[in-house]
Parts: structure tokens; sequence; C-alpha cells
């Protein structure tokens, strides 16, 4: 599986073949009661799924597990690798295109409002208050203020030794996965200056 998100008793699980929702109120036995054909990474905000891939953006109804419905989407050139949501903006990781945000105020159209390039290759986002932490493959981890998404702009970062794939962020702290030099762990108490206080060697 490329990626996971819960959405209560139900699971949203990525694949190359697809998307499957899985109801797991009982967690030793998952059982698949619905799936979409679309597969990258996916995100749930209330009952809407946004799920990403070669094409773009879908955004899916999921109220009903078993038959989740297509109420639109953004089509894009870019490979779009990873989504986050924050009120009415959904923001993109779009490998070589960067950070992309995009007013969702009606999720059936999403609006492209805003973007920035990132260095390298933005893999996946995390937001945390106004600002979007983005994995940037070789150049570690890119900090945005998203304050005005019509202008997202780069505050700091921090260049990890490896390649970073994927970022969650809790508290004051974000958690990297680098690649083959495991998950690093930055303070990221002033965005401006992001600092490694530890990492685990996978």
């Amino acid at each position: 599986s490329d990626e996971v998100a819960i959405a209560g008793n139900h699971a949203l699980l990525s694949t190359n073949d697809g998307l499957y929702i899985l109801n797991v109120s009982n967690p030793a036995a998952p059982v698949k009661v619905g799936s979409y054909a679309a597969s990258g990474s996916v995100y749930v905000s209330g009952n809407l799924a946004y799920v990403t891939g070669s094409d773009g953006l879908r955004v899916l109804n999921v109220t009903n597990p078993s038959t989740p419905i297509a109420l639109g989407g953004y089509s894009t050139p870019l490979n779009v690798q990873g989504v986050a949501v924050g009120g009415n903006h959904a923001y993109l990781a779009t490998g070589s295109g960067g950070l992309r945000a995009f007013n969702i105020a009606n999720p059936s159209v999403p609006i492209a409002v805003g973007s920035v390039d990132t260095p390298s290759f933005a893999r996946n986002i995390a937001l945390a208050g106004n600002y979007a932490y983005v994995s940037d493959g070789i150049s570690g981890l890119r900090i945005i203020s998203v304050a005005n998404p019509t202008a997202p702009d780069e505050v700091g970062f921090f260049d990890t030794p490896g390649y970073a794939y994927d970022v969650a962020v809790a508290g004051i702290y974000a958690y990297v996965a680098d690649d083959e030099m495991g998950l690093r762990i930055l303070n990221v108490a002033n965005p401006a200056a992001p600092k490694q206080v530890g990492y685990h060697d996978t």
C-alpha cells in the first residue's frame, strides 16, 4: 500500500490497484466495504476524501463508504505526490512543481490560488497552524508560510542528510522519513531555524 487515512471506523487504503475502503471497527478483522479506481496519496476531511495521482487531484464523497462518489477534482500534467487540507484550502505536493494551493470552498471545483517552487521534488505535506511542511527529496524539509494561500512563501528549511520522503508534525516537532538515513526529528518551534534534536537509524 502507498498510504492510509482514517475516517471514523473506516480506513482508506491507497494502493497501486486503487483506493480500498475498509471497516476497521474490529481491528482484528478489517472488512473491505468499498473501492474506487484512484491511487496515490489520500487525505480525509469530514466526509470527503482527497486523492492524488498522475492526473491531479480527485475529491470523493465517502459518506457511504461502500459507494464513494466523485465530486470533482483538478487535472494537471504534474504528478501530484501528496495532499493536505486545512480550512477552505488544499495543498498539493507536485514533485518538480513544488507546492500548489487550491481553494476548496466548493470541493467539487478546486480553484488554483497560489504556488511556490521548492528546490528539489515535493513529495508530501503536513499542515500545522499557518505553515506547510514539505518533504522535498534531496533538499530535505522546507517550511512554507500559508498564512496567505494566494502567496505561499518559504520561511525556513533543514537539509536532512538523506532523501526526505514524508513528514508529520506534532506540537513543536517535525518527523521526517529520510530514506536510508532513517527518522529525523526536528524542533520547528522557530520555523525560520529548524534544528535536529534526534534521529533513529531504521
